[in-house]
C-alpha cells in the first residue's frame, strides 16, 4: 500500500511544475475540406444523391463547411478517436461509430494558419474514404481508429470494416491491415487478416509497428484486441499474422470502474495499445502493454512475440513481466514511449490528465503532466514524433452518455517537445535534459527543447 499511496500523491501534485502541453488545435465540431460539385468526383456523387445529406446552417462557409449533394454527414456523430504525425501532416481519424460521418482517414497541416475549427481533408482522397462507396469497389476504407507512422515513410493501420450504428453493426469489409506510402499517398500494402485472428468480442483499435530504417521489408506490427483479450502479430516480410493469449491481456475485474465528466459507468476493455523501446543487449525490443480496465504495467521481449512457436505456446514461464500497479485511478487508453530517453507518455482517463513516466525508473515515480478536467476529457490518443508529444481529447464519455455542447470546443490537439513537457516531473533526467539524438521536428533537434460499440 505504501507503493499505491505514494503513486496517488505524485499523480495529484506533480504536474504543477511541468511546462506541460500546448493546445494546438481546436473543434467545436468536425467539419470537412468538401470537394466541389464540380470535377469527375463532383458529378459522381450527384449521380449517387440517394444518401442524406445534413447541411448546418450554423457553420461558417469559409472552408466549404456545407456538405455537397451526395455526402453522408451529420455532425453529431464525427467524433475524432486518432492523431499522429508525419512531416507536415497531422492525421486525425474519425471511425464510423454512427451513420453520417464522410471520411474515417483525414488530416490538417501543422502549419495551417487556421487553428480552431479547420475542416479536415480526406486522406489520401475523397474516393478512398467516401461511404457508401459510389462505385461499390469494396476498397474504401470504412472505420479506422488510430495509425501508426513508421521510420520508412509509412502510414500503417487497420480498418474494422465496421459501421456501429447502435443495435445494426453492419460489416462492409473483412477487417483489413493497410499500409500507404507517404511520399507518395499510394497503398503498398493490403492484408486480410484471417478469421483465426480474430474471436467474435474483437475490437481493434490501435497498431505498434517494429522496424527501423534499415528494416523496412521485414517490419512486424503488434495489433492488441481490446474487446477479444488478445494480441495479434504481422510480419510484413512473411506476410502472415498470428494470434496470441495472455491471462495480463484480460481486464482487470477490480479496475473497471470510470467515473469522467460526471458520469459513472464499467467498462470491460482488455489489452489497449502497445508501446516499443529501443533495441535491447540481445537486439530485440521490450513492448510494453495494458489494459485499459487495468492498473497494471506489463512487457515482454519482442523475441516471444515475433517468434510464432514461442509466443503461441500454451505456458509462457517468465515470458511476460509484471511491472507493478500504477495505482488507483490510473487506467490508460493510449500509451507512447519517446524511445531515446525512454519517457513512456500515458492518457490518464479517469484523471483527464496526460501522465509520464520514465520506464528506466520505479513506477510509483509516474507524474502528471497536465490535468485539465475541462479541457482534457478522455485523452484518446498519444503519440511521440521526432522530439515532440501529441494527445487529442474527444470528451468520449459525454458523447456516449450525456450531450455534447456543439456550441463550445470538444475536441482539443495537444503538444510539446518531451523535454519541455516533462520539464519538473520525475520523468526527466539527464537523458531528456541534456542529450541530442539528431532527430528534428517542428521545434528543432530533441536537445534544443462488441455488440457494444468501441470506446477506443
Amino acid at each position: 500500500m505504501k507503493t499505491l499511496s505514494v503513486c496517488v500523491f505524485l499523480l495529484s501534485v506533480i504536474y504543477v511544475s511541468s511546462t506541460g502541453l500546448r493546445e494546438e488545435f481546436s473543434w467545436d465540431r468536425i467539419t470537412y475540406q468538401w470537394p466541389s460539385n464540380g470535377g469527375v468526383y463532383g458529378k459522381r456523387m450527384r449521380r449517387y444523391a440517394a444518401i442524406k445529406v445534413v447541411e448546418d446552417p450554423n457553420l461558417s462557409s469559409s472552408g466549404g463547411n456545407i456538405a455537397p449533394q451526395g455526402i453522408d454527414y451529420n455532425y453529431v456523430t464525427n467524433i475524432p478517436m486518432g492523431a499522429n504525425v508525419w512531416k507536415n501532416k497531422l492525421f486525425i481519424t474519425v471511425p464510423r461509430r454512427r451513420l453520417g460521418v464522410p471520411s474515417t482517414l483525414n488530416y490538417v497541416p501543422l502549419d495551417s494558419r487556421r487553428r480552431h475549427n479547420v475542416p479536415l481533408i480526406p486522406y489520401p482522397s475523397w474516393e478512398r474514404n467516401i461511404y457508401p462507396d459510389p462505385t461499390n469497389s469494396g476498397q474504401n476504407f470504412v472505420s479506422v481508429y488510430r495509425v501508426a507512422v513508421d521510420p520508412c515513410d509509412r502510414l500503417w493501420f487497420v480498418d474494422t470494416g465496421l459501421v456501429e450504428v447502435l443495435g445494426n453493426v453492419s460489416r462492409i469489409r473483412p477487417t483489413t491491415l493497410v499500409i500507404m506510402d507517404l511520399n507518395t499517398d499510394k497503398i503498398i500494402h493490403s492484408y486480410e487478416l484471417p478469421q483465426d485472428n480474430l474471436v467474435q468480442s474483437s475490437a481493434i483499435a490501435s497498431i505498434t509497428v517494429d522496424v527501423t530504417k534499415n528494416t523496412c521489408d521485414d517490419a512486424f506490427a503488434y495489433i492488441p484486441d481490446l474487446g477479444g483479450y488478445g494480441l495479434i502479430v504481422f510480419s510484413l516480410k512473411e506476410n502472415r499474422s498470428w494470434r496470441l493469449s495472455h491471462n495480463y491481456f484480460h481486464l482487470e475485474p477490480l479496475a473497471g470502474e470510470f467515473f469522467i465528466s460526471g458520469h459513472r459507468f464499467q467498462w470491460n476493455d482488455g489489452i489497449f495499445s502497445t508501446e516499443l523501446t529501443l533495441p535491447q543487449a540481445d537486439g530485440y525490443r521490450d513492448l510494453y502493454f495494458h489494459a485499459m480496465a487495468g492498473t497494471h504495467m506489463y512487457r515482454v521481449s519482442t523475441r516471444i512475440l515475433r517468434n510464432q512457436t514461442l509466443s503461441t505456446r500454451s505456458y509462457h514461464g517468465e515470458d511476460f513481466k509484471v511491472i507493478g500497479d500504477r495505482g488507483p485511478n490510473s487506467q490508460t487508453s493510449a500509451a507512447d514511449i519517446h524511445k531515446p530517453s525512454g519517457v513512456m507518455f500515458l492518457g490518464l482517463v479517469n484523471q483527464n490528465a496526460l501522465g509520464c513516466w520514465n520506464i528506466k525508473k520505479p513506477l510509483d515515480t509516474i507524474s502528471i503532466v497536465q490535468k485539465d478536467d475541462r479541457k482534457m476529457i478522455y485523452p484518446c490518443d498519444v503519440k511521440v514524433y521526432q522530439d515532440k508529444v501529441y494527445l487529442i481529447t474527444n470528451a468520449m464519455p459525454e458523447f456516449l452518455y450525456g450531450n455534447l455542447n456543439y456550441d463550445e470546443v470538444n475536441f482539443r490537439v495537444w503538444s510539446n517537445t518531451v523535454d519541455d513537457a516533462v520539464a519538473g516531473t520525475q520523468c526527466a533526467s539527464e537523458t531528456t535534459s541534456n542529450m541530442n539524438n539528431g532527430s528534428t521536428g517542428s521545434s528543432g533537434s530533441y536537445a534544443s527543447k462488441r455488440g457494444r460499440p468501441y470506446r477506443s
